[in-house]
């Protein structure tokens, strides 16, 4: 009994885990993505 429970809460915080890692990924994909435009931006304004 306890070696299941203890399999389940192993199995639920890795998918946790992986979840938020994947979250993470793509947050900084997106700030990455924002920030080279808005250099852009800010380059063709100077010009």
């Amino acid at each position: 009994m306890f070696v299941g429970l203890l399999l389940v809460s192993l199995i639920v915080a890795g998918r946790l885990a992986n979840h938020y890692r994947n979250n993470a990924i793509t947050y900084k994909y997106q700030r990455d993505t924002a920030t080279h435009n808005l250099k852009l931006a800010n380059e063709t304004i100077t010009d």
